[in-house]
């Protein structure tokens, strides 16, 4: 037969167990917060170079509406193709193209006067604001010769209507290209590739 040794245990402290457990608790969070800090999201910003303006970051409400309607405009020409006239002035405000309509919107986004000037190699369409305090100035240069190659300009000081023939210079000083802030972007920005700050 086999003996049966019995022991009495005495029962595990409370306090040991808490300490146990306290050290258990912030070990983790430490180890979290590292981990955190380790895996900082990168940071993917536009390549703006000089003479160049972001639609996205630079623009205001206002001057990113009026830059909206522009591209949509810019893409009406682009679908028409280098055999059909471009528009005049007249035209598209008959037709209600923003920004070119004059209505409560075009008042209330600085009452831009737009005049087209016709020049051997481009044409251009030139929108002067009365107050540069609410939007600024934009050019819509379209390349005569191939109407895929547009760009569209911004300037935010005054122009008077005077200094337009001068002013329609791409290398007028202070004019800026500007840089649509694009889908692509954003799928680098979610994907985590491109510049990093």
């Amino acid at each position: 037969m086999r003996k049966i040794v019995t022991e009495k245990l005495k029962p595990a402290s409370a306090k040991k167990e808490n300490i146990y457990l306290g050290i258990t608790v912030i070990f983790l969070i430490l180890t979290a917060f590292l981990l955190i800090k380790m895996r900082k999201p990168k940071v993917i910003e536009q390549k703006i170079e000089s003479g160049q303006i972001s639609s996205y970051t630079e623009f205001s409400s206002i001057e990113a509406g009026i830059y909206s309607d522009l591209i949509n405009f810019v893409s009406e020409i682009k679908m028409k193709g280098n055999e059909e006239k471009l528009p005049t002035i007249k035209q598209l405000e008959d037709e209600l193209i923003p920004p070119f309509t004059k209505d409560i919107t075009w008042e209330e986004r600085g009452r831009i006067t737009w005049e087209r000037i016709d020049r051997e190699k481009a044409t251009y369409y030139v929108g002067l604001c009365e107050n540069v305090m609410t939007s600024g100035n934009f050019i819509v240069i379209v390349d005569n010769a191939n109407r895929e190659n547009i760009k569209i300009l911004f300037i935010k000081t005054h122009l008077h209507k005077d200094e337009v023939e001068f002013a329609i210079d791409e290398n007028f000083p202070g004019w800026q290209e500007i840089v649509p802030y694009t889908g692509e972007n954003e799928k680098q920005k979610i994907e985590g590739k491109g510049d990093t700050e």
